[in-house]
């Protein structure tokens, strides 16, 4: 037969355990948080450098008079907990990748000029690379 202090004890130790189980269980979770925080830290940091490499040797670059200024001003910053890719001649991306019309020397619309892809891929493989990479480094 069982005692009420016997019980006491048996449930003040299962409790304690409980309480053990838990405490290792939430260590065991706030470490793996932190290893995914820093993984994605380096994902993101390798990836935006690795895309500002890339565009900088796809980039359009003019003959002659400032030849490629475009093209070195790629540049990354850190945005809160990712990071950002953008050129400094900002004015250009979005006429160099997409094309834009413009006059002649009269003034008069008409003459196209064909937009040149080199954002489009190297943001599609920077994701890629992203994924991968964060991926690899979480499956450690």
């Amino acid at each position: 037969m069982e005692t009420p202090s016997s019980s006491r004890q048996r449930s003040v130790l299962e409790t304690m355990a409980t309480k053990s189980v838990q405490i290792q269980m939430k260590e065991l979770l706030d470490e793996f948080d932190r290893e995914v925080k820093e993984t994605v830290k380096e994902a993101a940091q390798e990836t935006a450098k690795e895309c500002v490499q890339k565009l900088k040797a796809t980039s359009p670059k003019r003959k002659g008079r400032g030849k490629g200024k475009y093209a070195r001003s790629w540049t990354q910053k850190k945005d809160g907990n990712g990071y950002v890719v953008y050129n400094k001649e900002y004015q250009l991306t979005h006429l160099l990748e997409n094309g834009h019309v413009s006059a002649n020397q009269y003034g008069e619309y008409g003459v196209r000029f064909n937009g040149i892809k080199h954002i489009a891929p190297v943001e599609e493989e920077g994701i890629e690379n992203f994924v991968e990479r964060t991926s690899r480094g979480i499956s450690k």
